[in-house]
C-alpha cells in the first residue's frame, strides 16, 4: 500500500512515484486550496520529459477528522475505486485512490482545467438553461443505475455511504454548533418558521431514515448542489466530489440540484417544466417506470428539505456568501412547498 501524504510536504516527487508510477522525475507544488477537503494543484514531470497537472485531494485541514470528515474522504476513494467509469457518472480520470489503515486518504485526478472546463460560482444563481444541463447529467447516471440489483446489494450504499458513517446529522444539528451559527449572516435568510433547530434535525433525520431508500432509487452523488457543476466547451455538464456516493431515491439529487442552483424567482417559474424535462430524459435513457410529471413534481417538494442543512455548513468549509445564498434558496423552497410538513406526514 501506498503511504498517503499527513502535510503539503510529503506530496513531492517521491510520493508520485510511489502513487502513480517511477517515472515521475519532478513533481511542483503550484497552488493550495483549503476547504472541505484539501486540494494541491501540482505539475508533474515524466522521465520522457512529458508534462501534466493533476490535483491531489486529501484531508488535511483542521475539521478533516474533528467531524468525521475522514470518513467523507475515504467515501471518495471508495467511489473511484469501484464506481468510476461505470454508470455514466463521467468523472475526471483518476490516477491514483486510497486510504490507509489509520483513515487517512488521498486521490490524484487529471485538471480539468487542461480540457477547458468551466466552473460555477454556487454564490450566484445559474440560468434555467444551465440548470437543464445539469439535470440532464444526473438522468444520465440516474438511468444507468436505475434500481440495479448489483448496486442494492453494495451494504455501504444502501446504508447511506459516508453521510451516514460520518454522522453529517450530528455534527449539522448540533445545540452548540446551532447556538454559535445563528449569529451568523446566513441566519437572517433562513424563513422565521424553520429557526427551530429541534423541528429541522427531527425532519431531515426523517428524510435520511424513512424517504432515502424509496423506490425507484438509482446511485446519488449524495452532495449534488450546484457548486458541483463543470461544464465542457461542448456545453456539456458533470458533477464533481463524489465522496457521497450512496443509493437514494431519484429526487434526492434532483431536488437538491434543481434548488441550490437557481434563484428563488426562477424557481418558482421553472420547476415544473425542468422537473418535466428530466423526466423526459429519463424515459429517452431507457427508464420505463419513470415518474410522471405530477408524481415527480411531488417527490421533489419532499426531498427539497435536505438542503436545509446548508444553514449549519461550517464556514470551513464553504464561505459564508455562499452558505447565505444556499440558505436562502432552500428556506423559501421549503416553506413554498411545505416541505416539512410533508416529509413529517403533517400535510394535508
Amino acid at each position: 500500500m501506498t503511504f498517503i501524504p499527513t502535510s503539503i510536504q510529503q506530496i513531492d516527487r517521491a510520493w508520485f512515484a510511489a502513487a502513480i508510477g517511477p517515472d515521475v522525475s519532478d513533481a511542483q507544488i503550484v497552488k493550495v486550496i483549503h476547504g472541505t477537503a484539501t486540494k494541491v494543484k501540482v505539475d508533474l514531470v515524466y522521465s520522457d520529459e512529458r508534462k501534466q497537472t493533476v490535483w491531489v485531494k486529501t484531508g488535511l485541514e483542521p475539521h478533516s477528522r474533528s467531524i468525521g470528515n475522514d470518513r467523507v474522504y475515504a467515501g471518495e476513494t471508495f467511489f473511484y475505486r469501484n464506481f468510476n467509469g461505470k454508470y455514466e457518472t463521467r468523472t475526471p480520470r483518476c490516477l491514483f485512490a486510497d486510504t490507509d489503515q489509520h483513515g487517512n486518504s488521498a486521490i490524484v485526478m487529471e485538471d480539468l482545467e487542461q480540457q477547458g472546463a468551466t466552473f460555477v460560482d454556487a454564490a450566484l444563481a445559474g440560468s434555467p438553461d444551465l440548470i437543464a444541463r445539469g439535470l440532464e447529467a444526473i438522468a444520465r447516471y440516474q438511468a444507468a443505475s436505475w434500481m440495479d440489483p448489483e448496486l442494492d446489494r453494495n451494504d455501504y450504499l444502501r446504508s447511506g455511504g459516508s453521510y451516514d458513517t460520518a454522522d453529517v446529522l450530528g455534527w449539522l444539528w448540533n445545540e452548540a454548533h446551532w447556538t454559535d451559527y445563528a449569529k451568523r449572516q446566513r441566519f437572517q435568510a433562513l424563513a422565521p418558521e424553520l429557526r427551530d433547530r429541534r423541528l429541522l434535525h427531527r425532519a431531515h433525520a426523517t428524510l435520511r431514515r424513512d424517504w432515502r431508500m424509496r423506490e425507484p432509487w438509482s446511485l446519488s452523488h449524495g452532495d449534488a448542489h450546484f457548486g458541483q457543476l463543470y461544464t465542457l466547451p461542448g456545453g456539456e455538464a458533470r458533477l464533481l466530489d463524489w465522496q457521497c456516493c450512496q443509493l437514494a431515491h431519484w429526487a434526492y439529487d434532483v431536488s437538491y440540484f434543481l434548488i441550490s442552483g437557481l434563484s428563488v424567482a426562477d424557481r418558482r417559474a421553472c420547476a415544473r417544466d425542468l422537473l418535466s424535462q428530466h423526466v423526459m430524459h429519463l424515459r429517452e435513457l431507457g427508464v420505463r417506470a419513470a415518474p410522471s410529471a405530477d408524481a415527480a413534481y411531488e417527490a421533489f417538494r419532499a426531498y427539497a428539505l435536505h438542503g436545509i442543512g446548508w444553514c449549519m455548513c461550517m464556514v470551513e468549509m464553504q464561505p459564508e456568501d455562499i452558505c447565505t445564498a444556499m440558505t436562502e434558496r432552500f428556506s423559501s423552497a421549503i416553506v413554498d412547498l411545505t416541505s416539512v410538513d410533508i416529509v413529517l406526514n403533517k400535510a394535508s
